[in-house]
């Protein structure tokens, strides 16, 4: 299966848990060594936005770290979920993000903006980074310890795609008008996307 076939079956709901993982681990072991390019990314963007335009913005992240927003798409404890995660430009006094993992298999796909990437690979303990620009794609199995080294001056968009629910903590300030930093379409929505691929009318 290719990266656009996989992606794609992933929004539609179309693949099983256990593929899912076998795939990331097919990446993770090949010669690409966990990074892919999907080239046809507006269109692609136009589906994520598609599922997101009406879903419920949650603020999130530890206190001593910068506000991020994002977006629940779909999925719970039991299937392949997926989260659209809006990070800001690094603030002045910022505390870096600590490399931390998580227990799910996953897949990052750069919507927006920029940053860079570094996680440690197996036992190496030396950490590999990774420019992030719209449409690269990450995949890392579970307990990958890694980090979000740096982000752009735009701030750093992305669609977080794991085996199951890895929800992030919440914070309790007041959801405000951070929506227009999340993926929009690059054109018209009306006359470029077939609402009846995803049986909306």
């Amino acid at each position: 299966m290719d990266l656009k076939a996989f992606l794609h079956d992933i929004l539609f709901q179309n693949i099983s848990r256990k593929n899912f993982s076998l795939y990331i681990k097919s990446i993770w072991e090949s010669k690409e060594g966990c990074v892919m390019y999907y080239h046809d990314h507006n269109s692609f963007c136009l589906n994520i936005w598609f599922l997101s335009f009406d879903k419920l913005i949650t603020e999130h992240g530890r206190n001593e770290q910068p506000l991020s927003i994002s977006q629940h798409l779909f999925g719970d404890e039991n299937h392949i979920s997926a989260r659209l995660v809006y990070d800001p430009p690094k603030q002045d006094n910022q505390e870096p993000i600590e490399y931390h993992s998580h227990p799910v298999d996953t897949v990052i796909f750069v919507v927006s903006g920029s940053g860079i990437f570094s996680f440690i690979r197996d036992d190496s303990k030396q950490p590999i980074d990774i420019d992030l620009r719209p449409g690269k794609t990450l995949f890392f199995p579970s307990n990958t310890i890694h980090t979000i080294k740096e982000v752009g001056d735009d701030g750093l968009e992305t669609l977080n795609i794991t085996d199951r629910l890895n929800q992030p903590s919440y914070r309790p300030e007041i959801i405000n008008n951070k929506k227009d930093l999340l993926v929009n379409p690059s054109e018209d929505f009306s006359q470029s996307y077939d609402l009846n691929l995803f049986g909306k009318h």
